[in-house]
């Protein structure tokens, strides 16, 4: 890595741990072009209530080493085909032979299989939030998403059916409440908004967001690599559900049995 670079990754960390400490919005450089990822951060941080690979809920302030912080918002980096350009048009991405696929088989196995990994998935702009929505999408139901031909994040639930499929339930805003471990939320908020994989339920207003280019290391390509936050969901649009990732209903509970008096009524 060249001098300017490391002295330039190294402001972004400082102007990054400001921000955590005073609740400043950051705009952190994602690449070359100024696409650039704006993260409101909390003036307080709340621990993350995340499930476990024991399947248990906990609440956690840092996962593999790495803070969590809490984050109230983020308009996220531009997303378009490397080779294609496609984005603005008709939101229909070709698979131009990304081949690198992840494992889908839980939550946490992705969890897992991306963090601390820069994931450009044939963005022109590197590491952006739709990138990891991307590989996720192909590595689960073999196809691509779409952004709705906004080339931002947000517009991933205008056209929901279409990325939903056969492969996922769709949710909005007002179900935040059912939110699970590897639902897939989409925010909005500025120009581009945010995707991310939750890797818990929305406890007190925030959720574990599992992501790309929302305040991890930078990566070469522009954006940020996969981390995890704690963000408000005070502006998820919707999130779709995986439907391999779908629980079971609870088994009812067998009603008590009446003890036996011995007196016939």
């Amino acid at each position: 890595m060249k001098k300017g670079k490391i002295i330039s990754l190294i402001i972004a960390i400082v102007v990054a741990i400001i921000g955590c400490v005073t609740g400043a919005v950051v705009n952190i450089n994602s690449n070359n072009e100024n696409f650039n990822a704006t993260i409101e951060y909390s003036e307080e941080q709340i621990p993350a209530t995340v499930v476990d690979d024991q399947g248990e809920i906990i609440n956690v302030e840092e996962i593999q080493g790495e803070e969590i912080p809490t984050v109230e918002e983020i308009d996220g980096g531009k997303f378009e085909d490397v080779d294609t350009g496609v984005s603005e048009a008709d939101g229909e991405y070709a698979d131009l032979g990304w081949a690198e696929t992840f494992n889908v088989s839980t939550p946490d196995a992705f969890k897992n299989d991306t963090l601390g990994k820069c994931i450009s998935a044939n963005n022109k702009f590197g590491s952006q939030c739709v990138s990891l929505a991307r590989v996720f999408w192909w590595s689960y139901a073999d196809r691509d998403v779409s952004t709705c031909g906004t080339g931002a994040a947000k517009g991933m639930m205008d056209c929901a059916e279409q990325n939903a499929g056969d492969d996922f339930l769709v949710y909005w805003a007002k179900d935040e409440r059912q939110i699970q471990a590897g639902d897939w939320l989409v925010f909005k908020g500025g120009l581009y908004g945010h995707v991310g994989m939750a890797l818990g339920p929305v406890k007190n207003g925030y959720v574990a967001l599992l992501g790309e280019n929302q305040g991890g290391k930078a990566c070469e390509g522009g954006g940020a690599a996969t981390n995890i936050i704690n963000i408000s969901t005070k502006n998820l649009i919707g999130f779709y559900r995986p439907k391999k990732y779908v629980k079971p209903a609870p088994k009812p509970k067998p009603a008590p049995a009446v003890p036996d008096t011995g007196i016939v009524k």
